[in-house]
């Protein structure tokens, strides 16, 4: 029983440890990469309180996002592209999930239809 206690305290510690290195379960600000339907595309998120804005780089353009991060749900609408070109005022939210190991997994809408994707913080070298 002590070894068993002893093995899950060291699992839990480094649970936390790489929570702390990755970013925090609560708090999605900073730079993520989004990977859909094969494509690398950079997410950059601040937070405050509940409320996120952002700036999705995707194919040349970068759209500003708005949206909230509560019970570890993520939802993003995209304002415009700052260009003001090809902006599809009716696009679907972004939406994903916060999973335990601090990447989010979620789907977007794009001129091809819904698309599932997964993302991780940028790690700074």
């Amino acid at each position: 029983m002590v070894a068993l206690v002893r093995t899950l305290t060291l699992v839990f510690a480094l649970l936390v440890s790489v929570v702390a290195q990755d970013g925090s379960l609560t708090d999605v600000t900073g730079t993520w990469v989004m990977l859909v339907a094969g494509h690398q595309i950079a997410l950059e998120l601040e937070q405050k309180d509940i409320k996120v804005e952002g700036v999705m780089h995707a194919m040349g353009q970068r759209v500003l996002l708005v949206g909230d991060y509560k019970d570890r749900t993520l939802t993003l609408k995209g304002e415009r592209p700052e260009d003001g070109a090809g902006h599809d005022g009716n696009a679907g939210p972004i939406v994903a999930r916060m999973l335990d190991d601090g990447t989010l997994e979620g789907e977007l809408s794009t001129n091809h239809g819904r698309h599932k994707w997964t993302g991780e913080r940028f790690k700074k070298r």
